[in-house]
């Protein structure tokens, strides 16, 4: 047999070698597809929770301009609204567009949420906006029955738990990229011997590949936390937190989302100071933040004046020789780079939130707009926050002047019918007694005719005591209540634990809500007994009326409870009413105030209740004239 020659050994030899390189090819590009396909899945989750958040926060922006303009009127709010409505019609296609390219089963998913937020603005939204141009009362309770933020939460959850799915999704796609790259230098290592350049050439090709697949599903990541963050900053917005607290939230999440030390909010002042008004720290660092209300002047070469004088984001990373305030104190605190950006109101700077780095790097680029995404918010609370001080005032201004046409209404009655009812029926009772004798039938009807104006009087002076008591304004609130639960036809036991005289403001809404508590009482409880107390504790007077009838009250019912529900928020308080069927009904009400400086005596009411009897004497008519004086 003859013998093969080196030729025919090398191309044996590199057969051999080219079936396992062949094969680690194979591999390789197997890997290769499978990469690139994980490439493709994350960016394109990446576009879906882009216009996710998008159409999240346009409905978010919908709900809260729709929740203004039937709060304020404020025609911006309307322009705002159909601006985003007409922003929300083109997001909801391109999210359906970019979500029928992945699963079928989260494209059915998507189309369900953009079907649900739809229907919310249509049923819910529309019909709010349509109120407030038309019927702006009805509106205003609209925004009050809680059915709009219970169908918003609904959505945001239903909005989140798509995007934990689309996340969850990116993230098996990195650990199956993860384990073709495992697999990928196995093959490497078989095809060392028979080639190492291309051995070295796999070895780097995950790199090359992988890399990218992971920082997509990092960036995917760190998306989906600042988006997560966002929203529960914008719940607290629309559920109408303090500012305070969304400062505070924002300060933290903002932290935590750009990975800082330290974050602050400031406002400015008009006397060129900018005051601390929220901050964060890194429980990890030691705290250097100015404290809570801490004031900074606004000097030139800071990036406090820079954002506010521009109007726009700016960012400071030297401080070796800075010789402001400020530039001094991020000095000693090791404060390497400082970012800054407005927060505007209404269009005007109201302030800055800033961002505070010790690290060597200074923050990436796109941190500003990151950060322009929570001053919105803010922005949002504080103009959400100055409406709802607004109404309060108007509702303060009407409630005062009501009162004061009431008090108009009891002096006219007071010094004008009720004193000539009495003069008049004190004639005819004179009249009456100088009727001759004989006259029988002619006394008989001159005493009905005093009898009808006794009536009459009762009945203006009843008129009159649902106005505001002189009683109230000469002796306070302990008086009055003991003056009105004599009038009581249900046996009222009356309780009050001070007996300084408050505000007149507070004395006539803690009156009214009494009145109206106890009329109610009489006219449907149904009660044998009532039990009132007053107390001031903790800088706040508050009423309670218990009753043991038949309960079954609502608040929602009634001029006259929600006449009370709005006089007493006026004032900053709140009123409840518990009054579940068969157990009674409690009026709880707590109104801050702080004690009036003049104080006065409890003075002694006269009884003033009226007295209806058979025949009524010249004694009983004068008693009512001096109840009038």
């Amino acid at each position: 047999m003859r013998r093969r020659g080196p030729a025919f050994r090398l191309i044996l030899v590199g057969g051999v070698m080219a079936l396992p390189m062949i094969g680690a090819f194979a591999l390789l590009f197997s890997a290769v597809t499978a990469l690139r396909d994980a490439d493709a899945t994350a960016r394109r989750s990446a576009a879906v929770l882009i216009s996710a958040d998008r159409l999240d926060r346009l409905v978010l922006a919908l709900d809260r301009d729709a929740r203004a303009l039937a709060l304020t009127g404020a025609p911006a709010y309307l322009r705002a609204y159909d601006a985003e409505r007409a922003a929300f019609s083109g997001e909801g296609a391109n999210f359906a567009r970019l979500t029928a390219r992945v699963d079928p089963d989260e494209a059915r998913l998507a189309r369900e949420i953009v079907q649900a937020d739809d229907a919310y603005v249509r049923d819910r939204l529309t019909p709010l906006v349509n109120a407030a141009r038309g019927d702006p009362a009805g509106a205003r309770a609209m925004v009050r029955d809680g059915q709009g933020l219970s169908r918003l939460s609904s959505l945001r959850e239903r909005s989140a738990g798509f995007e934990a799915t689309r996340t969850n999704a990116v993230a098996g796609s990195g650990r199956h990229a993860a384990e073709v790259a495992r697999r990928m230098t196995v093959s490497a290592v078989v095809c060392a011997a028979a080639a190492l350049l291309f051995v070295s050439f796999v070895a780097f090709l995950p790199r090359l590949v992988v890399r990218p697949v992971r920082q997509a599903a990092d960036l995917a990541d760190a998306l989906a936390d600042e988006q997560r963050a966002l929203r529960r900053v914008a719940t607290l917005v629309a559920c109408g937190v303090s500012p305070a607290q969304v400062f505070d939230a924002v300060a933290a999440e903002v932290g935590r989302v750009l990975k800082v030390e330290h974050t602050s909010i400031i406002r400015f002042e008009p006397d060129e100071t900018a005051r601390v008004v929220g901050h964060w720290s890194d429980p990890r660092v030691p705290r250097a933040m100015p404290p809570m209300g801490g004031r900074w002047p606004v000097e030139d070469g800071t990036v406090t004046a820079a954002t506010r004088n521009t109007e726009r984001p700016a960012r400071m990373c030297d401080y070796e020789r800075a010789t402001s305030a400020i530039g001094v104190w991020a000095r000693q605190a090791g404060i390497r780079c400082v970012v800054g950006c407005p927060v505007k109101v209404e269009g005007r700077v109201w302030g800055a939130m800033f961002l505070h780095s010790m690290d060597e790097e200074p923050p990436p680029g796109g941190t500003e707009e990151r950060m322009r995404q929570f001053t919105e918010l803010v922005g949002t609370a504080i103009a959400g926050a100055q409406s709802r001080s607004d109404l309060l005032a108007s509702r303060a201004r009407v409630v005062a002047a009501a009162d004061e046409s009431r008090r108009r209404i009891e002096r006219d009655l007071h010094d004008g019918a009720q004193q000539r009812l009495v003069a008049l029926a004190l004639r005819v009772r004179t009249l009456e007694t100088a009727v001759a004798p004989g006259q029988e039938r002619l006394r008989a009807q001159m005493s009905a005719l005093v009898d009808d104006l006794s009536g009459v009087l009762d009945d203006l002076q009843e008129v009159s005591r649902g106005i505001v008591p002189p009683i109230l304004g000469r002796s306070g609130l302990g008086p009055a209540l003991r003056s009105l639960a004599r009038r009581s036809p249900v046996t009222v036991r009356l309780g009050t634990g001070f007996a300084e005289r408050l505000p007149e403001r507070v004395e006539v809404a803690v009156y009214y809500t009494a009145a109206e508590a106890l009329t109610n009482v009489a006219k449907h409880a149904r009660a044998s007994e009532v039990r009132v107390d007053l107390s001031l504790e903790n800088g706040a007077v508050r009423l309670s009326v218990r009753d043991d009838g038949r309960g079954g009250a609502d608040l929602t019912r009634g001029s006259g409870l929600v006449g009370l529900k709005d006089r007493v928020e006026a004032l900053g308080g709140t009123i409840e009413i518990i009054s579940p069927p068969g157990g009674g009904t409690s009026v709880l009400a707590a109104i801050p105030v702080e004690p009036a400086e003049d104080g006065a005596e409890d003075g002694a009411e006269r009884p003033d209740r009226p007295v209806r009897a058979a025949g009524v004497r010249s004694e009983d008519l004068a008693k009512k004239g001096s109840d009038l004086l």
